[in-house]
């Protein structure tokens, strides 16, 4: 059975061609080897999605070549993709963050932006079905230095740091998010 890792991102196709790939994760390296797929799930955050994909809809999946540090953030991953297939704007689509990610108990999604499952997940909660597809080749930007470039002159805000770490330690500890506090004495 293939093994897929479901990834909420802000990021479009355009945005990971330039970094080569979907990142930046605190992802285990060794595990995504292993890994033949990365569906992609749009996560709006703060900003607006400059198509009509809404937040938490599957909009794309990738083949996955290979997993690497970020130049970025050396503690972080990309995730490199080879082909892709954009998905259909269709409702099995639609909040498929929550259908494949959904907690019993709290009836939403996960917080922390990785999930590990496989292909018959995505078939029976979401109607994919991997082997219909037709793949694209995933050309990688060819400004790509120029990309990383403007991502290391970007500042990252300390609300942003801590509401990730939060959900790295939630997800480690396997507790919710809400229960899971970060204090800072200065």
């Amino acid at each position: 059975m293939d093994k897929v890792i479901a990834i909420f991102t802000g990021r479009d196709l355009e945005e990971m061609q330039k970094i080569g790939g979907s990142g930046h994760w605190v992802a285990n390296a060794s595990r995504i080897r292993d890994i033949k797929y990365a569906l992609l799930i749009r996560n709006n955050g703060e900003r607006l999605s400059p198509d009509d994909i809404s937040h938490g809809q599957a909009f794309m999946i990738g083949k996955i070549s290979g997993c690497v540090a970020s130049k970025q953030h050396p503690t972080r991953k990309i995730v490199q993709i080879s082909e892709y297939s954009l998905l259909p704007n269709t409702d099995n689509f639609k909040k498929a963050w929550k259908k494949l990610t959904s907690n019993e108990k709290t009836n939403r999604g996960q917080r922390y932006p990785i999930s590990y499952m496989n292909t018959n997940d995505l078939l029976e909660k979401i109607g994919l079905e991997v082997e219909s597809l037709d793949w694209l080749p995933f050309d990688v930007s060819p400004t790509l230095e120029e990309a990383l470039e403007a991502e290391d002159s970007e500042r990252t805000d300390l609300p942003e740091i801590v509401a990730e770490a939060k959900e790295m330690i939630a997800e480690a500890a396997g507790v919710d998010i809400d229960q899971v506090d970060i204090r800072i004495n200065f």
